[in-house]
């Protein structure tokens, strides 16, 4: 997907400081499809451009499905990542939600969140540790909204 990012204060979430437009990856998953993957990729999007063949998760976010309803899921971010799901890139713990629209024959991906986490390692692998709130020296904590729009991509396993 197409995603606008906009970031805002962790204090104040409704305050946007900048907005940023990055690739993302999502992806249903778990015995039920109960789980979102919300990963950020690198490369630049701009009007007209297609996705880049090699989009890989760099940070990845976890939704629990709290809603089901038609032409629409919602999903709930998750601070600690479920041990039995494996995802690919570094564990992003946030709170938030994401909710997920088919409407005019695409999908949007609509989410608020806020996060605070330090970073550390684990067998040899970067994560992210969730840190209590409020977070201790945390100048990196900020609160994100996050609009996203599917784009047809050669990776992609979703049936057109």
């Amino acid at each position: 997907m197409a995603a606008e990012f906009s970031f805002a204060d962790y204090e104040r979430p409704s305050a946007i400081v900048r907005r940023v437009m990055q690739w993302i990856i999502v992806s249903r998953c778990g015995p039920n499809s109960e789980f979102v993957t919300v990963a950020n990729a690198a490369g630049m999007v701009t009007p007209g451009c297609e996705p880049p063949l090699g989009l890989a998760p760099i940070k990845t976010a976890v939704g629990i499905l709290t809603c089901e309803s038609g032409d629409e899921n919602t999903f709930l971010l998750v601070r600690q990542r479920p041990p039995a799901l494996p995802i690919a890139g570094a564990f992003f713990p946030a709170d938030g939600h994401i909710r997920i629209i088919a409407r005019q024959g695409t999908l949007e991906l609509f989410g608020v969140g806020r996060h605070a986490h330090s970073l550390g390692r684990f067998d040899g692998r970067s994560i992210r540790k969730d840190v209590p709130d409020p977070a201790p020296n945390a100048r990196g904590a900020m609160a994100w909204h996050i609009h996203g729009i599917r784009q047809k991509w050669i990776g992609e396993l979703f049936p057109s």
